[in-house]
């Protein structure tokens, strides 16, 4: 029994005592502020995937291959660079809390934007429902019309 523990021991040494060799920093870096780019690009091609994942399917729209395309890089610089930034955790963290940050602006001026058409689309019901109440003629005011005429008609058909 001391001896599996003394062997398990040893093992836990062993592998703890092994160095976690870094990554070399890519051949083509990117700059922080194009791995935040990229990143809150990434961030809303997912939710998009999430929404409109018939309407990509149909189109055969490949998103990730459009970001790479259009940041003018491919997947393997990506990939590279994201593991050495992983690596560099403090500045990893800082990407992150800008990419939240924009994610965050993005969504604050797309609610800005849907309340300014809901209210827009209220202005327009307000002036449809108006319209349709002056075009139909209300049934009273037609009543009081025909009353007055039927009068009419009776007081001249009785001075006669």
């Amino acid at each position: 029994m001391i001896k599996k523990y003394t062997y398990i021991l040893i093992l836990v040494a062993v592998f703890s005592c092994q160095s976690l060799d870094k990554p070399p920093k890519p051949e083509v870096f990117l700059e922080e502020d194009k791995m935040v780019e990229i990143l809150s690009d990434i961030a809303f091609v997912k939710a998009a995937k999430t929404s409109f994942r018939k309407v990509l399917e149909i189109e055969k729209i490949n998103p990730e291959a459009y970001i790479l395309k259009k940041h003018k890089i491919d997947s393997t610089v990506f990939a590279q660079n994201n593991i050495w930034y992983a690596s560099q955790l403090e500045e990893y963290e800082k990407i992150f809390t800008r990419v939240k940050s924009n994610l965050e602006a993005s969504k604050n001026k797309y609610e800005k934007i849907k309340k300014e058409e809901d209210s827009i689309k209220k202005i327009q019901d307000s002036i449809k429902k108006a319209k349709d109440t002056l075009d139909t003629p209300d049934k009273s005011i037609e009543k009081e019309i025909e009353n007055a005429k039927s009068k009419r008609f009776n007081a001249a058909s009785e001075k006669e």
